[in-house]
């Protein structure tokens, strides 16, 4: 990935953590696995990305202006853990609310995709989490032709 994708994903990310309710949840890093919180105290999102596909694009003709560029889409994989003393609706409200805040922070319109998984049971952090997976599509212009 180039940096400046890597930056548009931070920036995603940092517009996401204080839309709202987002503020009292603590982000970190999905990698390495072993600095996840034990035990976990409160709603915690561990992020991790990956560029999916990067490709060429072409836009224009003899008339108008021609631009070039390339599409990045990009997964994010959003690991939502819930408090030990938490239920699994409330878990599902935690990941509703992420879901919401990626649809009201939207401002490039980039998101092409939000999906929500099962639960599942992390045994290092001992917690329940859900995946909530973010197919976003950024758009890097090149010079005008």
């Amino acid at each position: 990935m180039t940096s400046s994708i890597e930056n548009r994903i931070d920036e995603w990310i940092a517009r996401v953590k204080n839309h709202g309710a987002m503020k009292a949840f603590a982000f970190i890093p999905g990698y390495p696995a072993h600095k996840t919180p034990n035990p976990i105290t409160k709603y915690t999102v561990a992020v991790t990305d990956s560029t999916e596909k990067v490709s060429r694009y072409f836009i224009g003709n003899r008339i108008g202006a021609s631009q070039a560029g390339r599409m990045y889409e990009v997964e994010l994989r959003l690991r939502v853990y819930a408090p030990e003393d938490s239920s699994g609706s409330s878990l599902l409200r935690a990941s509703a609310l992420l879901m919401d805040a990626f649809e009201a922070e939207d401002v490039d319109r980039a998101v092409y995709s939000l999906s929500l998984l099962g639960i599942g049971f992390d045994t290092a952090s001992r917690t329940e989490y859900r995946d909530v997976i973010a197919r976003l599509d950024f758009v890097q212009k090149e010079a005008a032709v």
